[in-house]
């Protein structure tokens, strides 16, 4: 009897959690740029242009990269390749020419031109779009044709990027772009949409796209300060600055010597410009090293070294109250940790962080045993607020400490229609042998106690979605009577 209770709480708890595939092999990031006329007032000081020289300068060494703009057309400003010192040198020099010549928003041709070889997607890179746009699908002078072409996307090609994994992560540069067509395209395609609330606040928002297409290790920065292990063969420093406060920043090393932008030192690399310095230091001297420069949330210390965290993310988009778990193992050179000795070495923590700033900690080495084969499978508590979530991943052990960061953006769901169905009859029990009676019983009076549960947490469920609901509508109405009334305008 109880073997068979066992098994049917198994498969009746299977279905609560969603798990993602690992994050293996190299990012494939395809980058669309809307260069329409209407940038001229989202952004007049094209900040387009350093945000993007960022993400190419970040993107980790045997990355895959393209980037298209469009507008009533699409072209190709850097080819999509694997990247190398060469594709970043033109990079650097090919964002300087974007410019705001389109005079329609071509969204559907941009993804067909960034999605060339949908059919035939190498399997050892993650391929992800990132869709900048301040307007709404925009090719013909009818509006008719205009909606149409909207819906398309939605309803045919959306579904199948969904399918095979690839999302695309939109951007909404202004609140005259499209957020209801934004915010869909992106759930629908597991993807993430972000709103830019102005051209200064794009860097930040490519930054946190990046973070999703190629999660990167970092090492907190905490009161100016951080720590370098003996497994760091290189660090990487992002420290946002005005150009009147470029000459205040510098690194100091645990030895205390400065290593200063116009410093020659050997293995150290600079870059500036009027948004933000890059310092890569080669081989990184261990120890406390200090930052000196503006404070910013948005500065980073990134590093390549022997320890890797390798998790299965969460999906970018997420219904309210689903459960999901998160897969996490830690990497060294000889692939997954599995010896018990050396893992109980590290104090794992994830936290999450909710659209309210509400914490929570999980204390994943206190919480779980040491799993035999170094594969943690951590039960994340289902969202109860929409909006985005920040997920944090802390592995400590001794001066060794790495994050690493993964946003989700929970949904409020559309209400599924009701679907009733014909009782099953019950069968009359005559003829059983006796000894099975009381297990039949057992099992009927465990299915009428999930029954209950389940309808319980169904109730909770619904009551919290209305409640979800009605928030997100009387945020989105603003926006959406301004579409109305475009629409009604055109």
């Amino acid at each position: 009897m109880r073997i068979v209770c066992q098994i049917l709480l198994a498969c009746l708890l299977v279905g609560f959690a969603q798990a993602q595939e690992p994050i293996r092999g190299h990012p494939d990031v395809r980058l669309l740029i809307d260069v329409s006329g209407s940038m001229k007032q989202s952004d007049p000081n094209n900040l387009r242009a350093p945000a993007l020289e960022l993400i190419v300068r970040l993107l980790p060494p045997g990355s895959k990269a393209g980037v298209w703009l469009f507008g009533d057309g699409v072209r190709t400003l850097l080819p999509h390749v694997v990247i190398d010192e060469a594709w970043r040198d033109k990079a650097v020099e090919s964002v300087r020419v974007i410019d705001n010549s389109g005079q329609r928003t071509n969204i559907p041709a941009a993804l067909d031109a960034a999605l060339y070889d949908l059919n035939r997607l190498d399997p050892d890179y993650r391929t992800s779009v990132v869709l900048l746009t301040d307007g709404k699908v925009d090719l013909s002078s009818s509006a008719v044709a205009n909606a149409n072409a909207a819906r398309m996307l939605l309803e045919e090609q959306a579904p199948i990027l969904g399918q095979t994994g690839v999302p695309v992560h939109t951007i909404a540069l202004s609140n005259e772009a499209d957020w209801a067509f934004l915010r869909k395209l992106a759930e629908s395609t597991q993807g993430l949409a972000e709103k830019a609330e102005s051209a200064d606040s794009l860097t930040r928002v490519f930054l946190q796209a990046l973070e999703m297409v190629a999660p990167t290790a970092r090492v907190p920065i905490e009161g100016g300060e951080f720590q370098i292990d003996e497994g760091v063969s290189q660090l990487t420093a992002l420290i946002f600055s005005g150009a009147d406060e470029r000459a205040k920043v510098e690194l100091i090393d645990p030895v205390n010597q400065a290593l200063a932008p116009d410093s020659n030192r050997e293995g150290v690399r600079w870059f500036n410009n009027e948004k933000f310095s890059l310092v890569t230091v080669d081989s990184p001297q261990p120890g406390r090293w200090r930052l000196v420069a503006p404070s910013s949330e948005e500065n980073r210390i990134t590093v390549i070294s022997d320890l890797s965290i390798d998790v299965d993310p969460l999906p970018n988009s997420l219904p309210l109250d689903q459960p999901t778990e998160l897969g996490l193992r830690l990497v060294d050179r000889e692939g997954v940790i599995t010896s018990a000795e050396l893992l109980s070495v590290f104090d794992i923590k994830v936290t999450i962080q909710d659209p309210a700033s509400v914490t929570e900690v999980i204390d994943v080495a206190g919480l779980y045993q040491i799993p035999s084969s170094g594969e943690y499978r951590i039960a994340m508590p289902a969202f109860s607020l929409p909006g985005l979530h920040k997920i944090t991943v802390r592995v400590e052990a001794d001066t060794l400490v790495r994050e690493l960061p993964m946003y989700v953006d929970v949904q409020v769901p559309t209400e599924a229609p009701k679907v009733i169905t014909k009782a099953v009859e019950s069968q009359p029990a005559a003829g059983l042998p006796a000894w099975l009676l009381p297990g039949v019983a057992g099992l009927v009076g465990l299915s009428l106690l999930i029954w209950a549960l389940r309808s319980w947490r169904e109730a909770a469920r619904k009551r919290r979605i209305a409640a979800a609901r009605k928030a997100q509508e009387a945020r989105d109405a603003p926006l959406m009577e301004m579409r109305v009334d475009t629409d009604r305008s055109d």
